[in-house]
């Protein structure tokens, strides 16, 4: 349970994280990018990632969790899988509880992931802020004419628009904004076996994966080859 507890909590961090897939991408002007850049610059400083991920969303994630462990089991429950029909005879007793029995220090525990993690998840995500606001500028590049560039860029070099500008990406992180999606976490976690079910039934129709014995020789030995072990082993 704790596990998929810090699972769910990590789901908006590590998604940003994951190994991107590629896709199809149209090629820019140069001439539009050249404008583009000092806009993305102004709007993803060095430094804003760290920030970020670091002292912005430790205070962030604390509320979250408060919010998210006064949640009845039984709707955690749902969310992973459980049979709604079945969840219902479940109690209401909620993960704070539940925790407070299993792991007194769940807290305690949690606020170090939190205070270890998010930072080294910023100094992380840091290194690679050059790529980040090469991508936003050739983002602006495609989205807005040479003249839009112009204006967007006036904008921010007057007092309002370097300050708009450089605290932008902030937003996200900011109490207000989290506040509201934290209102909302909740009827999200109780209308996720609804909104699942959707899923569940266009899967419902396509044939199940194949198990080891259904592998061909040359398949298995395939399967064998890509993992570096021996794949009826592994599976």
């Amino acid at each position: 349970m704790r596990a998929a507890f810090l699972l769910l909590l990590a789901t908006p961090i590590a998604a940003q994280a994951q190994t991107p897939v590629p896709v199809a991408v149209q090629s820019v002007d140069p001439a539009l990018l050249a404008k583009a850049q000092p806009i993305a610059a102004i709007i993803l400083p060095d430094g804003t990632m760290e920030k970020m991920m670091g002292p912005m969303m430790q205070k962030m994630m604390g509320p979250m969790m408060d919010g998210m462990t006064k949640m009845p089991i039984r709707e955690f429950l749902k969310v992973g899988g459980l049979d709604p029909e079945q969840a219902e005879h479940l109690g209401e007793g909620t993960i704070e509880e539940m925790m407070a029995i299993i792991d007194p220090n769940f807290r305690k525990r949690m606020d170090v992931i939190v205070n270890t993690m998010m930072p080294a998840m910023g100094r992380f995500m840091g290194r690679y802020e050059p790529d980040m606001r090469e991508g936003m500028a050739e983002a602006f590049a495609y989205r807005y004419s040479a003249a839009e560039l112009d204006q967007i860029g006036a904008f921010l070099k007057t007092p309002a628009g370097a300050k708009f500008g450089a605290g932008f990406m902030e937003l996200a992180a900011d109490p207000h904004y989290i506040g509201r999606m934290q209102k909302i976490m909740p009827e999200m976690m109780r209308a996720m076996p609804e909104i699942m079910k959707s899923s569940a039934q266009e899967l419902a129709k396509l044939p199940k994966p194949r198990t080891y014995n259904d592998l061909t020789k040359a398949e298995r030995e395939r399967l064998t080859a890509l993992l570096g072990a021996d794949a009826k082993k592994a599976h």
